[in-house]
């Protein structure tokens, strides 16, 4: 059992480059893309956002810490985006990510899925997103600091 997470907005945050978080974080969608069976490079993306991280009580530090969210895109028929959200799912699982929400919608046929890793903090999205036969892959990662950077302090 993991110990309860910290209330400390002082904590030491994980310091990791802009780089080389870009670069995990382009490992990591490619995996995803591994374990679905599917290739990435459709017409849109990839798409990298790096965003200042924001805390509990909406501060912004100005210490030069952020967030990363990496997106890449398949093209897939719709009718296969269940098959390959669950094999991600089964693969994900294996490697203790928790799976926050799975929903399927055969009808549609659409699947969304959202997950997280409990103790590296970074977050999964797998969906069924337009224009029609494109899957999404999406991870996000926890706030870093970047490498000798003084922490602010709140």
């Amino acid at each position: 059992m993991s110990p309860p997470p910290s209330d400390d907005v002082n904590k030491p945050l994980p310091r990791k480059s802009r780089q080389d978080a870009l670069a995990w974080a382009k490992q990591y969608t490619s995996t995803m893309a591994h374990y679905a069976g599917v290739a990435i490079g459709h017409q849109f993306g990839p798409l990298e956002n790096f965003t200042d991280c924001v805390g509990k009580h909406d501060e912004v530090a100005d210490d030069g810490r952020y967030k990363l969210t990496y997106t890449v895109y398949a093209k897939l028929p719709r009718d296969q985006h269940i098959a390959a959200a669950r094999k991600l799912r089964t693969a994900l699982e294996e490697h203790g990510v928790e799976i926050t929400d799975f929903t399927e919608r055969p009808e549609k046929p659409e699947v969304i899925m959202y997950a997280r890793h409990p103790h590296e903090k970074f977050f999964v999205v797998a969906d069924t997103v337009k224009p029609p036969d494109t899957l999404r892959l999406e991870v996000s990662t926890p706030c870093f600091l970047p490498p000798g950077a003084k922490q602010q302090q709140f």
